[in-house]
């Protein structure tokens, strides 16, 4: 069994309220075997020096975009794949160096960019993936010019729509987290509002039938796995959840209806107060 002492570390005990100083800690294989105020007898273990430093838990990040690394996304058009990936890894450099262990990628992320990192190709947190978000003709997730006439242009060489998904009618949603869930994805994302980054639909407007939430919801939970709902109003809540949609991401325009009703049904929000 792999052992890793630290010592001489400043301990951040969330449930403390101030550094533990002079603190040691025994990592076995992938569990804390032991924390001790006093020097802990490990002969076998690989000892490190932390010099006063502080020693922490790895933070947790449910709402990242590896790569969408432009605040203004529709320069991403502009990206390729390559240059795309390689800012992805400096971000997710970023995020390790600051405490984060893992993160949950919302959409965008592929199975290659979370293989990397598990391989130890780059450095960079754990990470679930979303793989591709879905949305409708219109919404959140089409990012076409309104003078685009083709509905599915190519992916490869347009960082912003290899991170996006266009699809209509039960049918086709069907598919298209079948598809992500074959890709990998450990969560379904699907789009059912409007959204700050995109500029033809209104922030309130309603997208995605109550039967195409449901047919991503029931292909998630037959995977396995669960579904995700970029949401910002009280009524795109209340659609998402009440199909079974297990995370409203974002949620800035939740009221108390809304609030209780994901309350019943065991539902989670995750506030990204940026945006």
């Amino acid at each position: 069994m792999a052992q890793i002492l630290f010592k001489n570390a400043n301990l951040l005990d969330p449930h403390a309220d101030a550094l533990k100083g002079g603190m040691s800690v025994l990592v076995e294989d992938e569990l804390v075997r032991e924390v001790s105020a006093k020097p802990i007898r490990a002969p076998k273990a690989s000892a490190i020096d932390c010099k006063g430093r502080t020693l922490m838990p790895g933070l947790i990040d449910c709402h990242v975009h590896v790569l969408l690394s432009e605040v203004n996304i529709r320069y991403l058009e502009a990206i390729p794949l390559t240059l795309m990936t390689a800012r992805a890894a400096t971000l997710m450099r970023a995020m390790i160096d600051r405490g984060f262990t893992t993160v949950r990628d919302t959409g965008g992320a592929d199975w290659g960019v979370r293989d990397a990192v598990a391989q130890g190709l780059l450095p960079g947190p754990r990470m679930f993936i979303a793989g591709r978000a879905i949305g409708p003709t219109g919404g959140h997730s089409d990012a076409r010019r309104r003078t685009d006439v083709h509905k599915h242009p190519c992916h490869c060489c347009n960082a912003m729509l290899f991170c996006l998904e266009i699809a209509d009618g039960a049918d086709a949603v069907r598919a298209a987290a079948r598809e992500q869930l074959r890709q990998g994805a450990d969560q379904v994302k699907i789009m059912v509002s409007g959204g700050v980054a995109s500029p033809y639909d209104p922030l309130d407007s309603r997208q995605f039938s109550l039967e195409e939430i449901a047919a991503a919801v029931e292909e998630a939970h037959a995977f396995g796995r669960y579904a995700q709902a970029h949401a910002y109003t009280p009524d795109a809540i209340t659609r998402a959840v009440s199909q079974g949609v297990r995370t409203i991401e974002h949620g800035n325009l939740i009221d108390e209806p809304s609030a209780k009703l994901m309350k019943q049904k065991g539902a989670y929000i995750v506030a990204n107060l940026v945006a």
